[in-house]
């Protein structure tokens, strides 16, 4: 988990202390509070550019929404409490129909980048959700302001392009993948037009009772030598394929796809039950952490074996 800070080009974009409350079960700020500051940084990238709540040029003259088909996560180093963390950020590329964003969460004192986002923008005219293009003169604008893809934020494992990987609800539900009960969108996890925000997606996946009781947050494991490991994720790659909405009725899937000597990958799905479409598809590359010595260390062979039972390597 290497990391080095992040480019001079970039903007400071946010800046965030990390609170006693945000450490999980594995002793370092949880994954979702990485990405709640990223969606922060996004927002204030597009009300600096004059994307949210106007148009983006043309003839359209409703208020914009946006949306994030496409969310990617690369960790770099843990933080722990009382870290000073900066997000930097700027645009990648610019089409006709939305933006790539690149981000950079960065330990100001140690010199360190935390982890890097790449998150696709697209928007939408507020009343009718139709797709609104960008306009010439406001993408050659962009254009301009664009920044370059340093190596350390690229994908290692992840194609962030490739459409997901999928499979009906009837194989998810007959496979026994569920690994939390069926639920109704609740209106106040929303926005007012009932859609489920970006910074709510998590809860798409993990809201709800589980499917077999026990303590929340990240598992952890005991070692044969008496110390413990979790999986930390290393890369995620979240693609939504449709709009969630105040109360559809929804679950949540999940399967090891792949194991490797000190990492697996694990995908997760959302279905609509009613109609049986798929929402949200996730990808994981999980690695195993001792979390005494903080360090990555090989996956026991009899935890790989547990594993390896309930695994989908079809699924990969």
């Amino acid at each position: 988990m290497e990391g080095t800070l992040g480019m001079k080009a970039l903007r400071v974009l946010h800046e965030s202390l990390v609170e006693d409350e945000e450490i999980d079960a594995l002793g370092h700020m949880n994954v979702r509070h990485y990405g709640r500051r990223a969606l922060a940084s996004t927002e204030k990238l597009l009300v600096d550019a004059g994307l949210i709540g106007q148009t983006v040029g043309g003839d359209n003259e409703g208020a914009l929404v946006h949306a994030l088909p496409r969310l990617y996560t690369r960790y770099h180093r843990e933080q722990l409490a009382g870290a000073r963390l900066e997000v930097h950020g700027g645009i990648l590329s610019v089409d006709a129909d939305g933006i790539r964003i690149y981000h950079e969460l960065v330990n100001p004192e140690r010199r360190e980048v935390a982890a890097t986002f790449v998150q696709d923008v697209v928007f939408r005219e507020a009343e009718s959700n139709e797709a609104v293009e960008i306009a010439d003169s406001v993408r050659k604008e962009l254009t301009e302001a664009r920044i370059e893809w340093p190596a350390h934020g690229r994908s290692r494992s992840i194609d962030l392009d490739a459409p997901p990987v999928t499979l009906s609800v009837k194989d998810a539900l007959e496979s026994g993948l569920a690994f939390r009960k069926e639920r109704r969108i609740a209106a106040a996890d929303c926005d007012p037009e009932g859609r489920v925000g970006a910074d709510m997606r998590p809860f798409l996946m993990w809201g709800g009772e589980p499917i077999e009781p026990g303590p929340e947050g990240p598992p952890v494991f005991d070692l044969p030598d008496g110390g413990r490991m979790g999986l930390a994720s290393a890369e995620t790659r979240s693609v939504m394929l449709e709009q969630p909405m105040a109360g559809m009725r929804i679950q949540s899937f999940a399967a090891t796809v792949e194991l490797a000597r000190k990492t697996n990958m694990r995908r997760y799905w959302v279905f609509d039950l009613d109609t049986g479409r798929l929402l949200l598809a996730n990808e994981v590359v999980e690695l195993a952490l001792d979390l005494e010595k903080r360090c990555a260390i090989d996956i026991p062979d009899g935890m790989r074996e547990r594993f390896a039972s309930t695994a989908r390597l079809d699924l990969r």
